[in-house]
């Protein structure tokens, strides 16, 4: 049997929602099939993923991704959120204490971002900025799709019922 096959029948489970995996096995799933399919139906995936109902809210499976993510992983996230972020969603985290500034001269909040700082930040920081994005510019949804995608072996941090809801997604537009 061919790859592509390969992959038509583990999409073809998603589809038909047979049933309940393991989050081991969606996980390795999740990964074979965004070797193999095009990137951006993988991001669509994922952003339908991420705006269903069908999953916890946005913020929940960004800061679960976080928790199970390496630092390096949690390093890119946050930059990805801060970077996505408008100033008034992370303005209010630095006069907190919650992220440190850097000194840039200009109007927009720079936090310098690197596996220290990742390793001592509560999850919910990582919530409340991903809400806050949210709320602020729901775009930060698809290009969080988009990071995710990417990286494979990052997107499968989001989760069981995310990449079962994006499996699903991705197999309906083949």
């Amino acid at each position: 049997m061919s790859r592509e096959n390969d992959v038509s029948a583990v999409l073809q489970q998603y589809a038909a929602e047979t049933g309940v995996h393991s989050v081991q096995k969606v996980e390795q799933d999740f990964v074979a099939v965004a070797q193999h399919v095009p990137a951006e139906h993988v991001t669509t995936g994922l952003a339908e993923a991420m705006h269903s109902e069908q999953t916890p809210p946005f913020e929940d499976m960004v800061g679960d991704a976080y928790e199970r993510g390496s630092d390096e992983l949690r390093a890119a996230m946050l930059k990805q959120l801060i970077d996505g972020a408008s100033p008034a969603a992370v303005k209010p985290l630095i006069d907190d204490g919650l992220l440190p500034r850097a000194a840039n001269g200009s109007g927009h909040p720079e936090v310098p971002v690197d596996t220290g700082l990742v390793q001592g930040l509560d999850t919910e920081v990582i919530r409340r900025l991903a809400r806050e994005a949210a709320q602020d510019d729901p775009s930060i949804i698809d290009r969080m799709s988009e990071f995710f995608a990417v990286d494979p072996h990052a997107g499968k941090t989001l989760g069981g019922v995310a990449l079962s809801v994006a499996l699903g997604k991705i197999a309906g537009a083949r």
